[in-house]
C-alpha cells in the first residue's frame, strides 16, 4: 500500500505563516483537509502538491522526496486545483499529447475515455471550459496518469448538490483502486459517509489528524451526545473542547 508524508511543512507570509505541518496518509482512504477559508488548506496544498518550492520541510510518496527527487515524487501524484498550469489556447487533446511525456503511466486511451465519460470533445479548447467543466478536464488528465494519491483543493466550491454527489461517486470508486484521496473542503454536508479521516485547520496550524470515529468519540464523551455530522465536530473543534 502506498503511503504519503510530509514533515515539518512551513511558509511565511506578511501576516499569515504555515506553521510546521506533518501527517502521514495510506492509499485506499479518503482524507478530508476542513477548515475556514484562510485557515492555510491552499498554501498546504500548493506546498505538498510541488507548485510553489517556497517552503520549508519536506514530502514523500513511497519514498520518493518533494525535495530531492521532485520528478519521481511528482509522477506519483495528481493535483486537482485552480491552480494548475495548462496551455489554455491549445486543446485538451494537445494538452494530454504535451503533459504525457512527464508521465510514464500516461494512457491516452484513459484520457480520451475519461473525456468522453465526461461529455468533453477532445478538440476543445482549455481556455473555453466553463468551471465544472475545467473540473472534469482536470480529473480526466490526472486519473490518465495513474498517480498513488490525489489532491484537490476545493473542488465542491461553487457547484450545485446533483454535481458534488456525482463527482463524489467517482472519487469513491477511486479508492477501490488504492488510490490515496486528501480533498480540501468548507463544505462538509456531502462528506458525512465517505471521510475516513479528518485534518483540521486553523490559523494555518494542522489541530487535529484523526479518524472521524476518534473525533465522533471526542464529541460524544464531551457533550453527551452523538455528532450527526461532521460540522457538529468541527464545531466543537473550533470551541477548543475536543483536546
Amino acid at each position: 500500500m502506498s503511503e504519503f508524508t510530509c514533515n515539518g511543512i512551513s511558509r511565511s507570509f506578511k501576516n499569515f505563516q504555515l506553521d510546521h505541518i506533518s501527517f502521514s496518509m495510506e492509499g485506499g482512504y479518503f482524507y478530508v483537509l476542513i477548515g475556514v477559508n484562510g485557515s492555510g488548506k491552499t498554501t498546504l496544498l500548493n506546498c505538498i502538491s510541488g507548485v510553489t518550492d517556497r517552503f520549508t520541510g519536506d514530502a514523500r510518496i513511497d519514498g520518493a522526496s518533494l525535495k530531492n527527487t521532485p520528478v519521481e515524487y511528482r509522477q506519483k501524484l495528481g493535483y486537482i486545483s485552480e491552480a494548475r498550469p495548462f496551455f489554455l489556447e491549445k486543446s485538451l487533446l494537445e494538452n494530454g499529447e504535451l503533459y504525457r511525456e512527464f508521465y510514464p503511466n500516461w494512457s491516452s486511451g484513459d484520457y480520451l475515455r475519461y473525456l468522453e465519460h465526461f461529455e468533453l470533445n477532445p478538440s476543445r479548447q482549455v481556455c473555453g471550459l466553463s468551471k465544472g467543466e475545467s473540473m472534469k478536464f482536470q480529473t480526466a488528465f490526472v486519473l490518465a496518469h495513474h498517480p498513488r494519491f490525489l489532491f484537490l483543493d476545493e473542488p465542491l466550491d461553487g457547484f450545485d448538490p446533483v454535481f458534488r454527489r456525482s463527482f463524489l461517486d467517482l472519487l469513491r470508486d477511486l479508492l477501490d483502486l488504492d488510490m490515496g484521496i486528501l480533498l480540501s473542503t468548507h463544505i462538509t454536508e456531502d462528506l458525512d459517509r465517505m471521510a475516513d479521516y479528518l485534518l483540521i485547520m486553523e490559523n494555518g496550524k494542522l489541530s487535529r489528524c484523526e479518524t472521524k470515529e476518534q473525533l465522533s468519540d471526542d464529541y460524544a464523551d464531551i457533550t453527551g451526545r452523538n455528532a450527526r455530522h461532521i460540522r457538529d465536530l468541527l464545531e466543537l473543534e473550533h470551541r477548543g473542547g475536543a483536546r
